[in-house]
């Protein structure tokens, strides 16, 4: 089976070539600032679009002849600039095609001061090679040869497609896109598993296995809280605000780190235990909603919960389900196994045992039954979820 994978590696570039790398982002986010506003501006003024082969022969080889340092970019990485500009507006269409609503449309927007921090060669074929005296470097076209931290060997039979340098943080990396062949793993004939995915538990299985949520970010919320005030305090666009900006982003960057993995190794256990997995079709997106406004009927606003609603956002964004999924699926896939979405509907109201309603509030953490059975509410639904995923079985194989 034939897949595409990253592999990324921590790079330590030096202080020139930190300057030649944040100089070409610096010239790319300006780049895809300028093509934005041709585009905006040629629609404006004659009712049609600009496309991305237009501006690659047009708009690239004006800035090239009017500013000759833009040559000290390589030519692929401004044309990606460009092709990102278009599949952003690619998206836009799609989305006003398919009816969303307006603030979901996500029109292209300029980009600000640090809001560029990759560069990507869409042609990169060199691989990370040793040299005497330097350890493990790779190649990077106008920037020289970098070191690179090989943790692990890219696969001799993969094939290289593209090189992303990416800044995070105040740390730099190399993310090697490859085409590889994985070959099929035997199969273990391993019971299936349901998982029910909550804020108290990050999930909890039908075998009664349960993962309790790190809540990584509450942990570092009293941190992150002192350092924007502190930011918020200190003049804009200045040397101790950029200081500060970089620190929040130090923060944050140490959170996702955890979160990812967190995610990583719970989803190898889950993978390890079982050859077909079911969870729930959740809309996480929708479940993070603000509650609408609530009027009485004198016109007057009323409480809507909105305090409470923004505390389980808060927490379903820290738990990182649609992450957490992602990864499910996507390493299933490599192993060979089956991850299968139901209906999220009654899976924890309902009793794994008789099939009676039991209708329980958020609050209520225990199923109790006029059958007998007493269970964590997580539990039945992980049974429910398993139940169901199984009867639906035949048509996802068909």
């Amino acid at each position: 089976m034939i897949v595409n994978r990253t592999y990324k590696y921590r790079i330590y570039p030096t202080k020139q070539q930190i300057t030649r790398l944040e100089n070409q982002f610096s010239m790319c986010r300006h780049l895809y600032n300028w093509a934005l506003s041709e585009r905006i501006s040629v629609y404006k003024a004659t009712g049609k679009g600009v496309g991305y082969t237009e501006q690659q022969n047009n708009l690239l080889k004006r800035i090239k002849g009017e500013r000759p340092w833009f040559k000290s970019v390589q030519s692929q990485v401004l044309q990606d600039v460009l092709r990102r500009l278009d599949k952003a507006y690619k998206h836009f269409f799609r989305r006003v095609k398919n009816g969303e609503k307006c603030e979901k449309l996500g029109l292209p927007k300029f980009k600000k001061r640090g809001q560029w921090d990759s560069i990507t060669y869409p042609q990169q074929r060199k691989r990370p090679e040793y040299k005497k005296g330097a350890g493990f470097v790779v190649q990077v076209a106008k920037i020289g040869n970098v070191k690179i931290n090989l943790h692990r060997e890219i696969p001799w039979f993969a094939e290289i497609k593209t090189l992303q340098i990416k800044k995070e943080g105040d740390k730099w990396f190399a993310c090697f896109c490859v085409k590889e062949d994985l070959s099929p793993q035997p199969k273990q004939d391993l019971p299936p598993l349901g998982i029910d995915l909550g804020l108290v538990d990050l999930y909890y299985t039908s075998n009664g296995d349960h993962c309790g949520a790190p809540k990584h970010y509450r942990k570092r919320q009293k941190h992150l809280a002192r350092l924007q005030r502190r930011l918020a305090k200190t003049p804009k666009r200045s040397r101790g605000w950029y200081k500060l900006l970089n620190a929040v982003q130090k923060a944050h960057y140490r959170i996702r780190c955890q979160r990812l993995d967190f995610l990583h190794k719970q989803v190898n256990s889950l993978l390890d235990q079982s050859d077909l997995i079911v969870h729930e079709d959740l809309k996480i997106m929708n479940m993070i909603k603000r509650p609408k406004p609530r009027q009485d009927e004198d016109g007057k606003y009323v409480k809507n919960g909105a305090c409470l609603k923004s505390g389980m956002n808060k927490s379903m964004a820290d738990a990182g389900w649609g992450i957490f999924l992602n990864i499910l699926h996507y390493k299933a896939k490599w192993r060979r196994k089956t991850v299968i979405k139901v209906p999220p509907h009654y899976t924890s109201q309902t009793c794994p045992e008789c099939k009676a309603v039991v209708k329980k509030t958020l609050s209520t953490r225990t199923h109790r039954c006029e059958c007998g059975y007493i269970a964590n509410r997580d539990h039945a639904a992980a049974r429910n979820i398993l139940r169901i995923g199984l009867n639906t079985l035949p048509a996802h194989t068909a």
